[in-house]
């Protein structure tokens, strides 16, 4: 498989507010065709969650035009150069306790570089493992996620469903059930909704 050809892309560090914020921006991701470098929960006081991204200029002014209207992200920043990236990080840290800040970046991938089918599969398995930990830790996350119109019925079930099978394949089985659950309380609920729509 050949390396990933960046064109004319710049690369764009991404802010949310809230859950139901960070799910909006990641529908918005998914249905425009952007390439997500990483995803980070970061979930203190300041913000949310964080998402790195490879972004035509095109791309990111349609964004920046639809988050006048959808409050999609919270802060952006362009990056070009390594140094660029390590002073943002080193400004927000500086604004917490460094331990405690550590702590909560440090999965995020400062050169993660998608190259060939192994990088991909890194990158699904953290997507998943935020996915879940999110899950468990956020009721109101769960919420946001089966409520939001920003990703389709159809899309939420393709994800849960390829976390189920990727976590099965692992023997995860107490993992799987959360996402069973969520999945049938997600059709209950769009079943509900519906119903409602045909009164």
């Amino acid at each position: 498989m050949k390396g990933y050809q960046r064109h004319r892309e710049m690369e764009v560090y991404l802010t949310t507010f809230d859950g139901a914020q960070h799910l909006r921006l990641h529908g918005w991701l998914k249905r425009n065709d952007t390439l997500i470098k990483s995803e980070t929960i970061v979930d203190n006081d300041d913000q949310f969650g964080m998402f790195m991204v490879y972004i035509t200029e095109n791309q990111l002014n349609k964004l920046k035009e639809n988050n006048t209207e959808s409050s999609l992200f919270m802060e952006l920043e362009v990056m070009s150069t390594e140094s660029e990236r390590w002073n943002l990080f080193q400004d927000k840290k500086n604004k917490k306790d460094k331990d405690n800040m550590f702590e909560k970046i440090q999965d995020f991938m400062f050169s993660f570089q998608i190259r060939d089918k192994g990088d991909i599969e890194k990158f699904l398995i953290q997507a998943n493992e935020t996915s879940l930990a999110l899950f468990k830790q956020n009721k109101d996350f769960i919420i946001d996620y089966i409520e939001t119109e920003e990703l389709t019925y159809g899309d939420k079930v393709k994800d849960l469903d390829l976390m189920i099978e990727t976590f099965v394949e692992e023997e995860r089985y107490e993992d799987c059930a959360i996402l069973v659950k969520i999945k049938k309380k997600m059709k209950k609920y769009y079943l509900k909704k519906q119903k409602t729509k045909k009164l």
